[in-house]
Parts: C-alpha cells; structure tokens; sequence
C-alpha cells in the first residue's frame, strides 16, 4: 500500500511541477507584482522630475483632482479681513459688492464670496458662481483668509492644535480584555485580507488540479486500469497528499514575496505595502495557521474528490464544486464585524462551524487572541469533517458505474456511498 502511494505521490508532484498553471500561479505571480511596483516606481520617480514648480492655488486648495478653481474674489462687509496676504492674493482678489459681479460675469475671476456682516456671531459665507460647478465648490480660499487675520497673533503650536485638536487611538476592548492592543482598521484589514485570500486561493488552485486530474483519467479511462492495481483510497491519498505539498509550497513562496517587496517598498507612498511589513505574528499563531490551511485543505481534497467522482467532464466538476466553494468563503461577507468585533457571536460560530472555520478562524486568529478551547474544538469538528469527506470520496471513488461515463443523480448518492 505504501509503495502504491508513493508512486501515485511522486507522479503528480512531477506531472503538477511541469503544469505552466502551477508555475504561473505560484512563482509568475508574484514576479508580476515587483515588475509592477518598480515600474510604478520608475513612473513616479520621472514624472517627479518633470513635475511643475509649485502652485500656490494647488497649495491652499489642496490636490483634489477636480478642483478646477483658479481665480476667485470676496466681499467682505464685515470690515474684519480687508485684503489677502501676498500668497492667497495670487487667487484671492478683495471686492465690493457690485464690482465683484461684474469682474465675475467678464471672467476675471471664476466665483466669488460674500463675508456677512456679523460673521463672528454667525460664520456665514455666501458662494457666488454663474453656474454650479461641483470643482468649484470649496471653502479653502476664505478659510485660509480668515485663518490669517483671527489667528495671527497666535502661538504657532498653539494654532496647530487648533486645526489638530486631537491624534486620537483607539484601544477595542471587545477585541483584546487586557486594553493592550491597539485598533487599526487599515493594518487588521490587510492582515486578515492578505491570510485568508492566500489560504484560500491556494487551497482552490491545488483541489482545482486535483478535481481536473481525476477528471482527466476518467475520460480517458486511464483511471480504470489505476485501480485494477491499487486501492481507489491509494490513488486518491497520493494525489492528495502531493497536491497539499504544493499548495503549502506556494503559500510560502507568495507570503515571503510579499512580505520583501513590502520591506523594499518601505518609506514609499503605498499604504497596503507598509501596512504589510508592519505585520508581526507570533510564533505560536503562525502553527495555528498552518494547521488551518492542512486541515481546511484536506476537506476540499476530499470535497473535490467526491465532485470528480460523480462528474463526467470539466464542464460539469466546478459546477458542483460550488456546493462547497460559497458556503466556505461566506466570512469574507462579514469582513467589517470580524475586524471590529472579532470575539462577537456571529464571528465566533462561523469559526467554530467545519465548513467555514478555514478561513473564518484564520481571520480571528490574524487579529485577535482567540481561546485555546474554540480553536481545539474548531479544529476537532473540522478533522471529523475531514474524515467523512475523504471517507464519502473514496466510497464513491468504488462505485464502478460512475467508470461508464454515467453521472448520477443527488438521489442516488446515498445508496452509491453505501456501496
């Protein structure tokens, strides 16, 4: 029986090596994403170059691309901001009432603002425009006018504070009791985001493999004269077995690529990236984790199996792979909860059920510290689900009719698992 094995093992980790798919997916991708980040990095640094000297219009309305505001006036009949400073001048321009309608109807300037008298009591600022344009709409260039009168007198730390009153953390309690793990939103999500979708596509590649490989002997009925010399349950534990190494082997190989280009990419404008090379996990998380892509793997395997075992051709094999692809990647609906509140209800049962705890504990485990009892009841219940998958794959994989290009139907599933 092991000699059988091995043979099967061998085969497809050699015939799986030399797929262009695999290779693709496993060492083309991640070549993809440096050829791209140093080609955004190219672009940036010689457009850079290029770049303009500075705008002071760009500097006091800010770089929103749709602004299109560049000259402007004001009518200020509160008496408090009689002209602009020498910077602000350049796109703010003081008026009377009357001249400012007419030097905006001759285009002079694109809109103009009207100052209400009691403007200290109220803060009330007119816009006047010809038409409504939403690139107009700003009220940067009297902001930065008002700031310049009221505040000038002012400390200069004391006038950022003023615009910054507070750089506020937030510390989830419902994530971590002991108040000592720091919330962030953007960092949790590329955490989770980057586990799971690894996890996850690795684990439908390889099965996907496994599902077509089987398909494949079935139709050219190679797979008959398989198991005239070794046990159904042989065949398919060394597909299995070598299709769950090179998962785990393009796991490794896509998270270490990641995790040098977010090194390289550090002290660079790319959020995501940074956010990545900040990722820290511990040891004893990161076993967890490989013990969820091992047994979440072996479900698929033996899921897939039973779906080549009853499909006659690739058409009709991902369309009943389905049945068991949705129900698995339904956490990923609930990201914004496990984020949150990764301890709460709903997150804690998706965990805990077989089907979904692959991916749904792999996301609470990235972010919070979850009870060692869930996690050894989430990985008992998916074992035993495990079991039974494999088990229903290899009885189905006995039944002789399904050899004859016969696919069955639902209702005579039950009576071919009992043989």
């Amino acid at each position: 029986m092991k000699q059988h094995l091995l043979q099967v093992f061998l085969y497809e980790l050699r015939r799986n090596l030399r797929r262009k798919g695999f290779l693709f997916t496993t060492f083309g991708i991640p070549l993809l994403a440096y050829v791209l980040f140093f080609g955004y990095q190219i672009i940036t640094n010689l457009s850079s170059q290029d770049k303009p000297a500075a705008d002071p219009a760009q500097e006091i309305l800010g770089s929103d691309q749709f602004r299109t505001l560049q000259k402007a006036g004001y009518v200020d009949l509160s008496g408090l901001f009689p002209r602009p400073d020498e910077q602000l001048g350049q796109i703010l321009t003081a008026y009377s009432d009357e001249t400012a309608a007419a030097a905006m109807n001759t285009g002079e300037i694109d809109v103009y603002y009207v100052i209400s008298a009691d403007y200290l009591e109220t803060g009330d600022v007119t816009l006047v425009m010809p038409r409504f344009s939403l690139g107009q709409t700003t009220d940067a260039p009297i902001r930065r006018l008002v700031l310049n009168y009221l505040a000038r007198e002012v400390d200069q730390d004391l006038f950022n504070r003023l615009l910054n009153p507070a750089n506020i953390q937030e510390i989830n309690l419902q994530r971590d009791s002991t108040g000592e793990t720091a919330s962030n939103f953007d960092t949790d999500f590329v955490v989770v985001y980057v586990f799971a979708l690894a996890l996850m596509l690795s684990v439908f590649i390889t099965n996907g493999y496994l599902m077509q490989t089987i398909i494949e002997e079935k139709e050219t009925r190679l797979i008959e004269i398989l198991i005239s010399g070794m046990r159904p349950t042989q065949l398919l534990a060394g597909k299995i077995v070598a299709l769950g190494l090179l998962g785990l082997l393009q796991i490794v190989v896509w998270v270490a690529a990641l995790l040098l280009l977010a090194n390289i990419a550090t002290g660079n404008a790319i959020p995501v990236l940074a956010s990545i090379a900040n990722i820290s996990l511990p040891l004893d998380k990161v076993l967890i984790l490989l013990l969820y892509f091992i047994f979440g793997y072996l479900f698929f395997a033996g899921a897939y199996g039973m779906v080549s075992a009853i499909s006659t051709s690739m058409q009709e094999g991902p369309q009943f792979a389905v049945i068991f692809t949705l129900p698995a990647v339904i956490p990923l609906y609930f990201l914004a909860i496990f984020i949150e509140s990764p301890d709460a209800a709903l997150p804690t049962i998706l965990s805990l059920f077989p089907v979904m705890s692959p991916l749904a504990m792999v996301m609470r485990i990235s972010i919070t510290t979850v009870p060692i009892a869930q996690i050894l009841l989430s990985l008992v219940l998916l074992i035993a689900l495990d079991v039974l998958m494999i088990w229903m794959a290899g009885r189905l994989f006995r039944v002789n009719t399904l050899l004859a290009g016969q696919t069955p139907k639902l209702k005579d599933i039950p009576r071919l698992l009992r043989g």
